[in-house]
């Protein structure tokens, strides 16, 4: 009986033989697949984050001058000492005097230089040296994105001063409420938490870009409702041009 031995050659359609003519198969090229941005580190960006101290009054107490104050947050926009936080945590002073920011372990003098009552914003200025801004973001919000909501909470059992962070997620953009019997257009909404002493702070993107500035968390009888509303940064960015 005779054997027929056949050999079969696979030939890979890449690769071409001397002689023969070029492989009809189209040429395979890599794809190029971009990487997602890292997440930011968020313990490098508390230094751009500062505490605000507002007195609010004094009196007499057996003998003893006693002084009450209020808090908030606030995060510096450029390398000279300008300052974005929430109007409204400046409203209970009109003596710059009485504004402190806490940075550092420094206590700096506060000069207001700007206010944009209409969208909740002002501006103060320290001297503080070079400073270390955050930045901020020029795309609209995404959506389900997530973001973290930083400031200082304002709690009697601290004894530190350092920001807190709270994770959440962007639940609503150009949201329109009722808030103290008057309308509020354009919000931020998310369900990340926003303290008492947190107004004025950053939300940031997951690559630490600031989005909004926190403004009020939604509650009902003193109970927070699982929502919290933010000052989209471009009522900054519209109101300064494109640079801070």
């Amino acid at each position: 009986m005779t054997r027929l031995l056949i050999s079969v050659f696979f030939l890979c359609p890449l690769a071409g033989c001397a002689g023969a003519p070029p492989c009809p198969c189209p040429e395979l090229k890599p794809q190029v697949v971009q990487k997602a941005p890292e997440p930011a580190d968020l313990a490098a960006l508390f230094d751009s984050v500062v505490q605000i101290k507002v007195k609010v009054g004094e009196r007499m107490q057996r003998g003893k001058l006693e002084e009450s104050f209020e808090y908030g947050t606030g995060f510096f926009v450029n390398d000279r000492g300008l300052i974005l936080t929430s109007a409204h945590v400046l409203a209970a002073t009109d003596d710059a005097k009485n504004i402190t920011v806490l940075h550092k372990g420094r206590q700096l003098q506060a000069r207001p230089v700007k206010t944009y009552r209409e969208v909740d914003l002002a501006c103060l200025l320290v001297d503080a040296g070079q400073t270390k801004p955050l930045e901020l973001s020029t795309r609209a919000p995404r959506l389900g994105e997530q973001v973290y909501a930083v400031g200082f909470p304002y709690v009697d059992v601290f004894r530190d001063s350092a920001p807190a962070v709270s994770v959440g997620h962007v639940a609503g953009a150009d949201r329109k409420i009722l808030y103290e019997d008057r309308p509020v257009d354009h919000l931020l909404l998310t369900d990340a938490f926003v303290a008492d002493g947190c107004s004025g702070g950053p939300l940031l993107s997951e690559q630490g870009e600031v989005l909004g500035v926190l403004r009020f968390n939604l509650a009902k009888d003193g109970s927070w409702l699982g929502l919290s509303f933010a000052e989209p940064i471009g009522s900054y960015l519209d109101r300064k041009g494109a640079k801070p």
